[in-house]
């Protein structure tokens, strides 16, 4: 390169002065304490998009005409089916990782059989929500009295087990409910929102319940988040494909400029939830709720949906 064509040695310098000044500037922002520990580079604390549950809407554009407030590119994670003792945790420790919260719908059985677990999620800082007692693949086809009473057991089965926790955890039991299979119905869902429960379907699924390597969960994963651009995606914190392939999703979609956001009942939510007729969640306050520990007889949930939903 000629000199007269060329930028010169005194303007590289001074372009380069630039970039390491707003390099070192940007690494100084990064090691603030508002930037998350374990993924420099990303915030210290998850965007928490407050839902209204008076009523009990139903979100989630696969199902129903509304869904949750989120801008474009962003994302709320959300784990059906645990608590699971290897899998869960293993999505716990990811989440903190990368500074990230979400919201666990849990089946009451598993999380009577694991309390130790819920407590654990709720001390993290995520939201829980509830997933029925022993997931049956359709509520559909019980009984309308079988029907509640599954899903009464399943918040008896979190509060239980967040009975003697801190205010503050027991307050992240949301009035917050999934369907299993997604297989809802008209009369449950008034049913819920008689009392004040939010029912919650999705915008996206990655068919982690199928039987895919971790891989081809990611893929349809970032597929199908790129194909909606927005909402609510369901993943299974039983999987052990999720849990392996979970943090090299979130690294690519952070690469990709999206962003998560955590699902939160609006303020006084629990309260509305608690003084419904015939509530199905309580108030926060010391519980005197009888052990509803699961017993040898009682069948293994099955959690394998009925539609491919999700």
């Amino acid at each position: 390169m000629t000199a007269g064509r060329g930028i010169g040695v005194g303007r590289i310098s001074t372009f380069a002065g630039i970039l390491l000044g707003a390099s070192l500037a940007a690494t100084a922002a990064y090691a603030g304490e508002d930037t998350c520990p374990g993924d420099p580079g990303y915030p210290a604390a998850t965007r928490v998009a407050t839902v209204p549950t008076a009523s009990g809407p139903a979100y989630g554009n696969m199902q129903y005409p509304q869904t949750v407030p989120l801008g474009p590119k962003e994302v709320a994670l959300t784990f059906d089916d645990g608590p699971d003792p290897e899998s869960t945790l293993r999505i716990l420790d990811t989440l903190d990782r990368h500074c990230i919260k979400a919201t666990f719908f849990m089946v009451g059985y598993y999380a009577a059989k694991h309390p130790e677990i819920v407590r654990d999620v709720a001390a993290r800082g995520h939201v829980i929500g509830t997933h029925t007692w022993l997931h049956p693949n359709s509520l559909r086809r019980y009984s309308l009295a079988q029907a509640q009473r599954e899903i009464r057991r399943g918040f008896e089965a979190v509060e239980a087990a967040l009975a003697d926790s801190p205010a503050e955890d027991r307050q992240r039991l949301a009035p917050f409910f999934r369907f299993p299979g997604l297989n809802d119905s008209a009369t449950l869902i008034r049913w819920l929102g008689e009392r004040h429960i939010a029912t919650f379907s999705c915008e996206f699924g990655a068919d982690d319940w199928k039987p895919i390597g971790s891989a081809e969960v990611r893929r349809r994963a970032i597929r199908n988040i790129a194909s909606v651009g927005r909402g609510i995606l369901i993943l299974h914190d039983t999987k052990p494909r999720t849990a392996d392939m979970l943090s090299s999703f979130i690294v690519t979609m952070r690469e990709q400029g999206y962003s998560f956001v955590q699902l939160a009942p609006e303020p006084e939510s629990r309260v509305s939830a608690a003084a419904a007729s015939d509530a199905l969640i309580g108030a926060v306050e010391p519980l005197a709720v009888a052990d509803i520990r699961p017993t040898t007889t009682v069948a293994e949930p099955s959690l394998e949906p009925d539609t491919a939903l999700h």
